[in-house]
């Protein structure tokens, strides 16, 4: 069986491996629910869950051309299907594009800080194309990862490699944009997710991209200092501002002016991590 929260795309059979549903309540959070006929069958949902909890069903956030694949593998290992279920209807989503907001963040010429909403690696691309971004940049156990638009595949092999199963919900990115900049298209909708410390990604050694789950500079600075990072980086209007621990306050004024009231939960934040 396959039902999507508060989606129609007609009724499900094992047999029928496509479905296109022919409307959605386009930014709601649905849960997903696949139960394979045999107990011991594998059923693989991609994108990821979007609050990163399986425990409590697995969550999507519905957007328009958003595609959910479901892959059931049979308990010996030698049988698969896969059934994608479209949403939006064809016409629909060929008219509507990618949603402004599959992307997190203000878009700036030059360099920002941005944060995927989760789903597939197409429809990430799509949503960057429609904000004018012409590269994005992930990093991995501190080396970065880049995809740019309209170059050759071995240009992009590692981004590609590195999202095969999907974009998971709340990754953060460096964008880059020769503009025109957009808005954040967010602004003043509420991030819920389950926070399993006070940053949420792999501090590796050197520079990474995490989130903060919010709260005045003294806790982000408690926070880091947890984590053994050194020195905690806000991109804005394409420019680094920085939060050095143990450095003298004059040095971290800025900071403090920027978040004066607080750090908006799920800020994404650039970080370097000294080890372990």
């Amino acid at each position: 069986s396959l039902t999507l929260e508060g989606v129609d795309f007609g009724a499900f059979s094992a047999l029928r491996y496509d479905y296109t549903s022919e409307t959605i309540p386009h930014g709601n959070i649905a849960t997903l629910a696949a139960t394979a006929a045999q107990d011991d069958a594998l059923a693989a949902i991609t994108p990821p869950d979007h609050d990163g909890d399986p425990a409590n069903g697995h969550h999507l956030r519905l957007l328009p051309g958003l595609e959910v694949t479901v892959t059931v593998t049979s308990p010996d290992g030698s049988r698969e299907r896969v059934y994608r279920v479209l949403l939006g209807g064809e016409e629909e989503v060929a008219a509507a594009g990618p949603s402004p907001s599959c992307l997190r963040g203000a878009v700036d010429i030059g360099f920002s800080l941005v944060v995927s909403e989760g789903g597939s690696l197409d429809g990430l691309v799509a949503c960057a194309e429609g904000r004018h971004v012409t590269a994005l940049y992930v990093l991995d156990d501190g080396a970065w990862v880049s995809y740019v638009a309209g170059a050759p595949d071995f240009v992009n092999a590692g981004f590609q490699a590195l999202f095969s199963g999907g974009v998971p919900a709340l990754t953060p990115l460096v964008a880059t944009s020769n503009g025109p900049a957009s808005a954040d298209p967010s602004a003043g909708s509420t991030v819920t997710t389950q926070w399993s410390g006070c940053l949420r990604g792999e501090v590796a050694v050197g520079f990474s991209l995490v989130l903060y789950e919010g709260g005045g500079v003294d806790e982000l600075a408690a926070c880091a200092e947890d984590f053994s990072i050194s020195a905690v980086y806000a991109l804005v209007d394409g420019e680094y501002v920085s939060y050095v621990l143990g450095a003298p306050e004059f040095v971290n004024t800025r900071f403090r002016a920027l978040f004066a009231d607080g750090v908006p939960v799920a800020t994404p934040l650039t970080v370097r991590g000294e080890g372990p």
